[in-house]
């Protein structure tokens, strides 16, 4: 009867803990919009003892992301190992344990993340680039021998007008088909980003028609597993003596004194805009350092 008693008590006191889960977490999501981490933790922590594998998982996973965002990367570390253990197939939580990995000294680990990250198909390499620290993982040779080698070229036709499988010209219904954009009011503009950098723009005329396309080369660059390929000797590293050589002489060029050069060509049905600049720093491998670089492509129908 004791031990009845006991389990009885013991079952109440779990039935307890996974009510008292639930608004905690909410309230810890709450907590972490406002960049209150401290008070993540210190609410989240009663519950590691949780059993139930999802509710430990989600205590795990977002406890690793409030001791992350308070620079505790080794215990991030500890607790975000344990939580993608839970379940791998979480992306975030395995962001940010590559992150956790890269800033504790655990390259390899890191490494083999993001390769797997890239090699998923993933478009939006922003979290995977930013949270270990953009500027020295961006430089890692072994973080861009995995992008050399995993990369996904995208051809650029500069004489119908055309990119990522859409063309100047095709209806507004059948570029967001292609795409896989949601259904847009007509004449919207459609864009994509990779996190909150746009990388392309795609604009629709008074009929319906795709109008013009705008490609961000270096945020594609930077963000995104796609590389920008125009023509055999024009592509996302080309300096505009490249474009000079690859297209003849522009219909009008212009330069600032920020070092922007932008540089205009016609052909037969579409207008054809690059617009060069010294890349942010550093300049990605691959880039010249002080520019200029090509930055935009823009093209119109004409």
């Amino acid at each position: 009867m004791h031990k009845l008693i006991m389990s009885v008590a013991w079952l109440s006191a779990a039935v307890v803990s996974a009510q008292q889960l639930e608004p905690a977490v909410e309230r810890a999501r709450e907590l972490g919009r406002e960049h209150r981490y401290a008070e993540v933790v210190e609410l989240l922590e009663p519950f590691l003892g949780v059993d139930d594998p999802e509710d430990r998982y989600i205590v795990m996973a977002e406890l690793g992301r409030a001791r992350f965002h308070l620079g505790d990367y080794a215990g991030a570390d500890a607790l975000l190992v344990e939580a993608v253990a839970l379940r791998p197939q979480r992306v975030e939580t395995a962001l940010y344990l590559e992150a956790t990995s890269y800033l504790t000294g655990k390259s390899e680990r890191a490494y083999a993340i993001f390769r797997e990250i890239v090699a998923s198909g993933a478009t939006d390499l922003y979290l995977a680039v930013t949270l270990p620290g953009e500027r020295r993982f961006l430089a890692d040779p072994a973080v861009q021998s995995i992008l050399d080698e995993l990369h996904r070229v995208v051809e650029v036709d500069i004489e119908t007008g055309g990119a990522f499988g859409v063309e100047i010209g095709q209806p507004q219904e059948e570029v967001e088909r292609r795409l896989g954009a949601p259904a847009a009011p007509p004449g919207s503009a459609l864009t994509a980003r990779a996190g909150p950098y746009l990388t392309s723009v795609y604009g629709f005329d008074e009929a319906g028609a795709l109008a013009h396309i705008m490609l961000h080369n270096e945020h594609l660059l930077r963000y995104t597993p796609f590389r920008l390929r125009l023509s055999d000797e024009l592509d996302w590293r080309s300096p505009p003596e490249s474009a000079t050589r690859a297209l003849g002489a522009p219909i009008s060029t212009a330069a600032s004194e920020d070092g922007i050069v932008v540089m205009v060509w016609e052909r037969e049905t579409v207008r054809l805009t690059l617009e060069f600049g010294p890349p942010r720093p550093p300049a990605p491998p691959g880039l010249a350092a002080d520019g200029p670089v090509l930055r935009v492509v823009r093209i119109e129908a004409r």
